[in-house]
Order: structure tokens, then C-alpha cells, then sequence
């Protein structure tokens, strides 16, 4: 069945009643026009596909009614223009642009949103959540959503918060979305999830995250297997006079098993209040088990290049970081973790930086809950190997804790800084100071086969 619609007295209920056609097991409707609505049109089948014209466009008067609602499985809709009226919703699940909730298998293709009042894009739940939906294609500028300063508004978001269910196995691809220093985030899942992919997409101008990947509630099982892949993220924090701690281009929270690769993050902890209170990191990994980030560029950091703590079992290779304001690399209470074959230029501090607690402190246990990392030293099994090193400053700083500094004593061992190749203007030379481990257990990290390079350029 495919019916055309087209700018009427009501064009709510016209689209609407297209959309409530239920003689054939595929609907296809084709809006023709341009659209104003006050009301959500609602899905009322599976297999609807809604395909604008050249042109077409749907506009909203309301900013607390969302535009479209799919709560079918197998819909599309494509090639849209979709605007709001410019002023914010009033909570964070109203006044959205689409919103896939519950759904398999929809589609999200080549839509524009501007001044959208909501989410312009939303994967949520009510039972058991959005599963290999499509998100694809899509441009989503000029948003209009503003929850204060503690809100979490996005332009695409898998969430959000609560429980008893699982985004998975969604693709978030080759979308572009521009921020304008209005939203938060660019785009992420705030919840449950398994292998979610968010790749190619180009993003900018957010105040807190470019992407995250984020469990607010469990710790080890209920958030896995998140791909953030060959995305294009730039100017990400606050700005005026307004600081933060956030700023994040890439933000891991116990994201486990998760793959950040190919990425190209720049410009970001812009107005970093410095406090470090979360992980200041171009990209963080926090809590994020088994976790690979390789083959990415970070250039320009008001703070880190990238930071991991408690991301045990993780690794860090093949990435090209240059042009941050503080470390290369900050490791913070982890263990068995490759750093290799990167590269490190312009950096602010020491190169490689680490502070190492014990986790039966009783600050970690009250935050961090997954028993297989608890009362645990840390600061071991950390592999700095063949990475190629631009810098005149220190090279490598960790340090465990005695019992005069805390409670229950951290010594650091079995960490190598071997192979590496160290480029430095003539005559700064490395010292014994340049690559330092402090608190440890006898002699067993490893300094060994690094080169020396003079830089006669500088």
C-alpha cells in the first residue's frame, strides 16, 4: 500500500490517518509538502516506511510533543526535513524529533533536524529496549534543548537511565551533528546495552562529550561490547567563562569489552576546571574493562591525551597524540596494560604519568562494586613499548602509595619502559629523574633498549 499526502486544514490528522492504514502488510507513505503539526504521529503497524519528497518537510508548533514516534518494528523514515519551534522541552523525554522506542530493525536515514526542542534522534525503552536499528545519513543542527546546567541533551542517545533492559546491536553511522555550544553530548548510549556501533560520524561544538558510552547503574555485565569507531570529533567543552569538569571527546564509563579505533578527536577540554575529579582525558576509559583504543588521533587538549583508571586489561596502542596542556598518558589504579607503538609530540608534562592505590581503600569500594578488582594493589603489568616520543620534558612518572599516605600500602612492580625511541633538542639529555618509578616492590620494573634521538630542528 503506498499513499501520498499532501498540505491540508489539518495535517496532523491527514498523516496520521495514513499512518493508521492497516490493509496490506507494507505501508509506504510519501509526504508531499510542507507540514505543520502540533501533535506525535504515532506508528500503528509494522512495516511502515515514510519517505519525503524533494524539499518535504515536517515543522512542529509544540516543543513538548515530539514529531514522530515509532513503536513498530521494520519502519523507515528517510530524506526528511524535520524542524521544531526553537524553544527547549521542558523534561528530557518530550519534544523529541524521531524516537525509536522498543523497536527491531527500524531506520533513520538521511533526515535533517533544526531546532529541535527534544532529542533530535532517541533509542528508548519502555520494556526491553531498541535492537539493530539503523541510524544513518543524518544531519542534526541548530537544536534548541536545554536541561540546565546538569542535563545530559544529545543529538542521538540510546538510554536512558533506568533498568530491566538492553539496547543492542544499534548502528549510529555517518551522521553529522553540530552541537552550536547548546548541546551536551553529540551522541551515546546512557544505559544498557551490548554491541552498539557509533562510526563515521562527524561531531562538534558539545559542552560535556563528543561520545560516550556510560552505564549509570551496574558495573560489569550491563554495558559491553561498544564500538565508537573512524569518528571525527572536534571542540568539545565549555565555553565563556564557564568552567567544567567534563570535556571529553570519547568518555568510556564501565563500558566493558569496548573498541575505540580510527577516531580523529580535536579541541577538546575546553575551560577544564583542572579539578580532575573525572578522568580529563581527549579520550577517558573509567571502569572499562578490557577495553582496546588504537589507531587514533588526539590533537589539541586543554588537559590529558588519554586517560585510563580502573580500565584493568586494556590497551593502548598505535595512536597519535600531540599538543596537550598536561600528560600524554595518565594511568590511575589499574594493572596489565599495553601501551605500544604510539606516538607522543608536544606534550605539556611528563609523557607518561601514573598514581596507584590500593582498590580495598574504602573510597573505591564505595563506587567501584566489580569484586574481581577489589583489594587489589595496582601499578603492575603496565607496558610502555616501542612508542615514539617528541618531547624535552620528563618521560614517565608513577608512584605507588606508602602507609604514611594511605591506609593500606601500594607498591608498583613489573612495569617495563623498554624500546622506545626518545627524540630531544641537543643537549637534554635523560636522566635518571626523566624516567621514574616511586613506591615499589624491590627492582622489578624494567628501563631498558630506549634510543636517543637529538632533534637538531628545535
Amino acid at each position: 500500500m503506498k499513499i501520498v499526502v499532501k498540505p491540508g486544514a489539518n495535517d496532523f490528522q491527514a498523516i496520521q490517518n495514513a499512518m493508521d492504514n492497516n490493509t496490506s502488510k507494507n505501508l509506504t507513505i510519501i509526504l508531499d509538502g510542507n507540514f505543520v503539526v502540533n501533535q506525535t504521529l504515532v506508528s500503528k503497524r509494522n512495516n511502515t516506511t515514510i519517505e519525503f519528497t524533494k524539499g518535504s518537510q515536517i515543522t512542529t508548533t509544540s516543543n513538548e510533543n515530539g514529531i514522530l514516534l515509532f513503536i513498530h518494528n521494520n519502519c523507515v523514515v528517510q530524506n526528511g526535513k524535520f524542524i521544531g519551534n526553537g524553544k527547549s522541552a521542558t523534561t528530557y523525554y518530550t519534544g523529541f524529533g524521531v524516537q525509536l522506542a522498543d523497536t527491531d530493525n527500524c531506520k533513520v536515514v538521511n533526515c535533517s533536524f533544526e531546532n529541535i526542542s527534544g532529542l533530535s534522534i532517541f533509542l528508548s525503552y519502555s520494556k526491553k529496549g531498541c535492537k539493530n536499528n539503523l541510524i544513518k545519513g543524518n544531519h542534526i543542527s541548530k537544536p534548541a534543548m536545554y536541561m540546565k546546567e546538569i542535563g545530559d541533551e544529545a543529538g542521538i542517545m540510546l538510554g536512558y537511565s533506568g533498568d530491566g533492559y538492553f539496547h543492542e546491536n544499534n548502528l549510529i553511522t555517518l551522521n553529522e551533528i553540530d552541537g552550536n555550544n547548546v548541546l551536551k553530548i553529540g551522541a551515546g548510549i546512557i544505559g544498557h546495552g551490548k554491541n552498539n556501533t557509533f562510526s563515521l560520524n562527524k561531531i562538534s561544538n558539545c559542552l560535556n562529550y563528543g561520545i560516550i558510552s556510560y552505564e549509570s547503574v551496574y558495573t560489569d555485565i550491563s554495558l559491553t561490547g561498544s564500538k565508537i569507531l573512524d569518528n571525527e570529533i572536534r571542540n568539545i567543552g565549555e565555553t565563556g567563562n564557564r568552567l567544567t569538569v567534563k570535556g571529553m571527546g570519547i568518555y568510556l564509563m564501565k563500558s566493558m569489552n569496548s573498541l575505540v579505533k580510527g577516531n580523529k578527536v580535536y579541541n577538546t577540554l575546553r575551560n577544564s576546571d583542572k579539578s580532575e575529579s573525572l578522568p580529563a582525558g581527549a579520550i577517558s576509559t573509567s571502569g572499562s574493562v578490557n577495553t582496546t583504543v588504537e589507531n587514533n588521533i588526539i590533537d589539541g587538549s586543554y588537559m590529558y591525551g588519554f586517560v585510563n583508571d580502573y580500565s584493568f586489561n586494556s590497551n593502548f596502542n598505535s595512536n597519535f597524540v600531540k599538543n596537550t596542556r598536561r600528560s600524554g598518558a595518565y594511568f590511575v589504579n589499574v594493572n596489565d596494560v599495553t601501551v605500544k607503538d604510539n606516538h607522543f609530540e608536544n606534550i605539556g608534562e611528563v609523557v607518561f604519568k601514573g598514581y596507584f592505590e590500593n582498590t580495598g581503600l574504602q573510597y573505591i569500594k564505595d563506587q567501584w562494586k566489580i569484586k574481581d578488582y577489589l583489594n587489589q594493589s595496582t601499578g603492575s603489568n603496565i607496558r610502555i613499548e616501542n612508542n615514539y616520543i617528541v618531547s624535552d620534558k620528563d618521560l614517565l612518572f608513577f608512584r605507588g602509595t606508602g602507609k604514611k599516605e594511605k591506609q593500606i600500602e601500594n607498591k608498583i612492580k613489573n612495569n617495563t619502559f623498554v624500546n622506545n625511541i626518545i627524540k630531544r633538542s641537543s643537549g637534554i639529555s635523560v636522566t635518571d629523574e626523566s624516567i621514574a618509578f616511586r613506591e615499589v616492590d624491590g627492582n622489578t620494573n624494567v628501563i631498558s633498549n630506549n634510543k636517543i634521538e637529538k632533534n637538531n630542528h628545535k
